[in-house]
C-alpha cells in the first residue's frame, strides 16, 4: 500500500508544468512590452517572458531572443510545446527590406517567428476597432488614427484591458488586410502596408494552428 506522503509526492513530479512563451521586441519600446504583459492573463497555460536586449535592428533583435531562448537562461523546451517571437515594426524605411528578410530566415533556423507590423505594432491596435486597407505613412499617422478611438492613448500605457474584448474582430481584420494584399500581388514585408502580424501569434496559441 502506498503511503500518502509518497502519493503526493509522485503526483507533485509528475505535474506538467506551464509552456513558456518568449518574448523579444524592439529597442526600449514599451509597447510591446506593455500589451503582451496585459493578455498572459488571458492565456491560460503559459507564462509569458520577455528576451534581454535594447537594440532595434531585426537580425540583433532575433538573436537576442534565441540567446535568451538557451536552456541556461529561460528553459525553453521547444519539444515540450514552448515557443519563442521576435516582435518588431518595419516602419516606413525601404532599405530595412533585406534585414528584415534576413532576420526571418535566421529566426527560422533558430526556433524564433519573426512578428511584424507595418508600419507600427499600433496597426494591431487599430484592428480592434476597423478594417481599413488605406496605408500609413507614419508610426504618428498611426497613434493618431488610433486616438479617434483611444483619445487617451500614450505608447507607454497599457491598454490590453480595454481592447481584449474585441481580439477576435482584430485576428479577423488583419486576415482581411493579408487577403487583401495578396490579391493585389504585394508580397514584400515593406509593402504589406498596413498589416500585423499578432494575430498569427494568437492562431499559434489560442488555435494551435501556425500560417
Amino acid at each position: 500500500m502506498v503511503r500518502p506522503v509518497e502519493q503526493k509526492k509522485r503526483s507533485r513530479c509528475n505535474r506538467q508544468r506551464n509552456k513558456i512563451i518568449l518574448i523579444g521586441t524592439e529597442g526600449k519600446n514599451k509597447t510591446e512590452t506593455l500589451y503582451f504583459n496585459g493578455i498572459k492573463q488571458h492565456i491560460p497555460g503559459y507564462n509569458i517572458l520577455f528576451a534581454k536586449g535594447n537594440d532595434t535592428d531585426p537580425i540583433k533583435i532575433v538573436k537576442n531572443t534565441i540567446k535568451s531562448s538557451d536552456k541556461n537562461h529561460q528553459g525553453l523546451d521547444f519539444k515540450h510545446g514552448d515557443l519563442a517571437f521576435s516582435v518588431f515594426d518595419t516602419d516606413t524605411d525601404i532599405t530595412k527590406q533585406s534585414f528584415i528578410e534576413k532576420a526571418i530566415e535566421y529566426g527560422e533556423n533558430h526556433n524564433v517567428k519573426v512578428i511584424l507590423s507595418n508600419p507600427c505594432f499600433e496597426v494591431w491596435f487599430l484592428q480592434h476597432f476597423r478594417y481599413s486597407s488605406k496605408a500609413l505613412m507614419s508610426s504618428k499617422e498611426a497613434v493618431d488614427e488610433l486616438r479617434r478611438y483611444l483619445p487617451e492613448y500614450q505608447k507607454n500605457k497599457d491598454i490590453s484591458d480595454k481592447i481584449w474584448p474585441n481580439t477576435t474582430i482584430a485576428i479577423r481584420n488583419c486576415n482581411k488586410l493579408n487577403d487583401y494584399h495578396k490579391k493585389n500581388g504585394k508580397t514584400k514585408c515593406l509593402e504589406l502596408n498596413p498589416s500585423s502580424e499578432v494575430s498569427k501569434f494568437f492562431e499559434i496559441i489560442l488555435q494551435g494552428k501556425e500560417k
